[in-house]
């Protein structure tokens, strides 16, 4: 036999083999589908994704009786009184009181301190209680005091530190209220 031959016989032999693979392959796909359509048929009729499924009722589960409604309490913020005329003054003299002391120990507003006391036999502490209504009254009684404003303003270390407190809002607003012309009548220097 030629080599033809040989080709040929060989080429019919993968043919034939090939050709019972796939038959032997449909068969076997048509004997599983058998089985599982005998299984549906044979077994729980009710089944999804091959787990049987109960169409038994469920049972009732019991109730917790029912809890009755509470709001939330509500949080009460009470507010201070307003403060009376008296408390108010006293917060501003407090107020003014504070800021100057954040300056006494400048060696400027030492220095003044110092004149102002004596030339105020003591009555005139600090700048403080030049801030009083009766800035008019002191002045009167100590004219001397102008004086030593006007000589101390000169100084620029002094006049820094008077800006610094004069731009204050606060001091500014305690001051206004101890200023008031109808303030009560026993606002008097301390």
């Amino acid at each position: 036999m030629s080599k033809v031959s040989y080709v040929l016989i060989a080429v019919m032999g993968a043919a034939l083999i090939y050709m019972g693979a796939v038959r032997w392959h449909q068969r076997q796909e048509r004997k599983q589908a058998a089985q599982e359509a005998a299984a549906m048929q044979d077994g729980e009729p009710f089944s999804f994704q091959h787990i049987p499924v109960s169409l038994a009722a469920a049972q009732a589960e019991l109730q917790q009786e029912p809890i009755p409604y509470r709001p939330q309490s509500t949080q009460i913020y009470l507010e201070d009184a307003p403060l009376t005329p008296q408390q108010q003054e006293q917060q501003a003299q407090d107020t003014v009181s504070s800021i100057v002391q954040d300056f006494n120990q400048d060696p400027a507003v030492e220095q003044f301190n110092q004149e102002l006391q004596e030339a105020s036999q003591g009555e005139v502490k600090d700048l403080a209680d030049l801030s009083t209504q009766n800035l008019a009254q002191i002045i009167e009684k100590n004219p001397q005091i102008q004086g030593i404003v006007q000589k101390h303003l000169k100084n620029k270390d002094f006049a820094a530190a008077i800006e610094e407190i004069f731009s204050n809002p606060q001091f500014q607003q305690s001051v206004k209220k101890l200023q008031q012309p109808d303030a009560s009548p026993n606002n008097t220097a301390h």
